[in-house]
């Protein structure tokens, strides 16, 4: 049996014309989407909080972060500090982004203590965060990208050990902070040096985040007795013992190995008054640390952190196209 449809008729006449446009309206409403086919997408925001003092450093973390997000869509929201910012600044940003929602965090922690509190308070509002430069996978801290900073330092210890051709009396340059990673490459230079036989150590000093507090340091340090050699912990360790050694007119004469690649590092390798540096991409860094991002937001989770390789750097090799590429990130 066929069965005929009788088409619709509206009324005739000012009523009628209105109904009709009320149906159309109606139709046009339930057949379209909700969004509008040129409004721009929502991104997810990621927040990566800039490191204390991290100068290059943090400029090629902040490339690798964005590179990232703009692979994956996301929107990077990254939050500088000013030169005089220390960890209670960096703190007080990285929880200024977790209460604006931000859909995680990355942050390369001024200290312990930082990365406690904003872990702490980042697990309660369920919101993830990323440790960079830091192996410490705390509460709240779901995914983490370091170096070894043991086998970093057993590699700088036997650099040193190198140029002083297996013997000779060397000094450390520390950090004034209780810093775990820091503790770490000093207890690889060490174990370096006992392997190696050869070398003794003279002492050592402690000195702040200031480059003048790590010249004063150095000059202690220098003070207290001849060395062959300097181990530097970090940047501003190695430009303070640079300084006084230049002072001292007597670079080249004292070795001085160290961690970084900030630019003040560089030119002072070149000049010949630093010798080696155990640098680290900080491009991959930042990269990897929105690629954890992602999958932790997929509901990934890790139990361990991610160990980046070192190399190292001295004048001859520091052109080379592969070292180029670590160093100078932000160079096509």
């Amino acid at each position: 049996m066929i069965r005929t449809f009788r088409p619709l008729r509206l009324p005739i006449g000012p009523r009628g014309c209105f109904a009709a446009l009320v149906a159309v309206l109606i139709l046009l409403t339930s057949c379209s989407s909700d969004t509008d086919p040129d409004e721009e997408p929502v991104l997810q925001h990621i927040a990566l909080v800039a490191p204390v003092h991290a100068e290059e450093q943090g400029d090629a973390i902040r490339l690798g972060a964005e590179a990232a997000a703009k692979e994956y869509g996301l929107a990077l929201d990254y939050v500088s500090l000013e030169p005089s910012d220390d960890e209670a600044e960096q703190l007080q940003a990285a929880l200024k982004m977790l209460e604006k929602g931000a859909s995680a965090i990355l942050i390369d922690p001024a200290s312990e203590a930082v990365l406690q509190e904003l872990g702490d308070k980042a697990a309660a509002a369920g919101i993830p965060v990323i440790a960079l430069n830091d192996e410490r996978m705390t509460t709240g801290i779901l995914s983490a990208i370091a170096i070894n900073n043991e086998a970093a330092g057993r590699k700088a210890g036997e650099q040193l050990a190198d140029l002083l051709e297996g013997r000779g009396t060397v000094a450390i340059l520390r950090s004034d902070r209780e810093d775990p990673d820091l503790i770490a490459r000093e207890e690889g230079a060490k174990r370096a040096w006992s392997d190696i036989g050869g070398i003794e150590i003279a002492g050592g000093a402690a000195c702040g985040k200031r480059e003048d507090a790590c010249w004063q340091a150095a000059k202690q340090l220098l003070d207290q007795g001849a060395v062959d050699g300097i181990l530097a912990l970090d940047i501003q360790a190695s430009l303070g013992a640079a300084k006084e050694v230049a002072r001292r007119k007597v670079q080249g004469e004292i070795k001085i190995v160290t961690f970084g690649s900030d630019l003040e590092q560089l030119q002072l390798l070149q000049d010949g008054v630093l010798h080696k540096l155990v640098v680290q991409n900080g491009f991959s860094t930042g990269y990897l640390g929105v690629e954890q991002a992602v999958k932790v937001m997929d509901g990934l989770r890790y139990d361990k952190p991610i160990v980046l390789e070192t190399k190292v750097i001295d004048a001859d090799n520091m052109f080379w196209m592969d070292n180029q590429k670590v160093l100078f990130p932000f160079v096509k």
